[in-house]
């Protein structure tokens, strides 16, 4: 989990998975830039998940950061939506995407921004979720539709891989479904791939197995 300071990065990690158990003990050598944790939730199996320092912050190591996100399987960025200075951010994305490219026999973690404190979008006093977002009609949807697209533009990512969230105590909101469904739909994507490379070496087992049958009137090798 990766982003400026006081976008929300712990309390985006007390929605998602509550009570956390340190994991310094699973990993003892981790570096002081991480505050590491265990995760387990149905539908997932146990993880751990990383909370580094605010890239604005001056405890950021920025070639540190690249490296341990690198080796990820699932990135948040974690973006406030009403702080539009984003160079920081999008200088950071940039390197972390020319490292990325580097690594052609690695495949590259998925990034999830995660865009909060949309309830600070005009009008900031009208609170009213759900919001229709693929469709909206009211002044506080569009806002937070807008915002949603600056980003996108802003960090050069995909729209669908921007998640609006609410995260302020009594105001959760877009967490438990929509960002969780993301969680694990990345998590089911990777898991294909690495059911398909098992496959893949499977098959090649199997037809260095069947070269070497020997060839009769009975046996051709087929």
């Amino acid at each position: 989990i990766l982003g400026r300071s006081n976008t929300g990065k712990s309390s985006l990690i007390n929605a998602l998975f509550g009570r956390l158990t340190t994991a310094s003990d699973v990993l003892p050598d981790t570096t002081r830039q991480f505050s590491s944790f265990t995760i387990e939730r149905e539908g997932m199996e146990q993880a751990l998940i990383f909370d580094g320092p605010g890239c604005d912050s001056q405890l950021f190591d920025e070639q540190q950061m690249i490296m341990a996100a690198l080796n990820a399987d699932l990135i948040f960025w974690v973006t406030a939506a009403n702080r539009p200075d984003r160079q920081d951010e999008r200088r950071f994305l940039d390197h972390l995407r020319a490292e990325q490219l580097k690594r052609l026999n690695h495949r590259p973690p998925s990034i999830i921004v995660v865009v909060s404190h949309i309830d600070l979008l005009r009008p900031a006093s009208v609170w009213q979720p759900p919001y229709n977002l693929i469709d909206p009609a009211d002044t506080k949807a569009m806002n937070i539709r807008a915002a949603m697209q600056f980003i996108a533009t802003d960090l050069a990512i995909p729209i669908e891989h921007v998640i609006p969230v609410c995260l302020k105590q009594g105001r959760e909101y877009n967490v438990q479904d929509t960002l969780w469904a993301s969680i694990l739909d990345q998590q089911d994507a990777r898991k294909q791939t690495e059911d398909w490379a098992l496959l893949r070496r499977q098959m090649i087992s199997a037809g260095r197995f069947l070269s070497n049958l020997p060839k009769n009137k009975d046996n051709r090798g087929v």
